[in-house]
């Protein structure tokens, strides 16, 4: 072994030893509002101070028999069903971070990003929105979030 290379060695065996070993950071979830059995999942999970809510749909009998305006009414049910759970949580919009929507046609778009904008007038959270085909129900669109409140 050249001196080079041993000095290389034991530069790095001396770096190994010299760090920390990293220390486990517990964590702990918590489900909100959790479903039953049949439904295995939660409207949403807390960890730490960052919420993961579980997608909603805004379909009704009312929506199914519209023939104009029905993804904005959908979506309206939606953002007023989360603003809700919001509520009951100690979360508003302006705590999210994160949003993902499912649209069960593209031409949904204008309609839907309309009425969700309302909600979000200043400093709109990331978002991705996905063209997803047919949505659970028969509704048009389903919308999820990631909100995080301060310590």
């Amino acid at each position: 072994m050249t001196k080079r290379a041993a000095f290389l060695l034991l530069v790095l065996v001396s770096a190994c030893q010299a760090a920390p070993p990293p220390q486990e950071i517990p964590l702990t979830r918590e489900a909100i509002n959790s479903q039953l059995p049949e439904r295995p999942y939660s409207q949403a999970m807390r960890v730490g101070n960052t919420f993961y809510f579980s997608g909603k749909l805004g379909v009704t009998d009312e929506t199914l028999a519209m023939d104009a305006g029905r993804i904005e009414a959908e979506t309206r049910n939606i953002m007023e069903a989360f603003q809700t759970l919001f509520q009951e949580v100690g979360v508003d919009y302006s705590h999210v971070v994160q949003g993902t929507v499912y649209l069960a046609d593209v031409a949904h778009y204008a309609g839907m990003n309309q009425v969700y904008g309302e909600y979000f007038p200043d400093n709109p959270p990331a978002r991705e929105c996905i063209a997803a085909g047919q949505i659970l129900s028969d509704g048009l669109v389903e919308i999820s979030f990631v909100a995080v409140i301060p310590e």
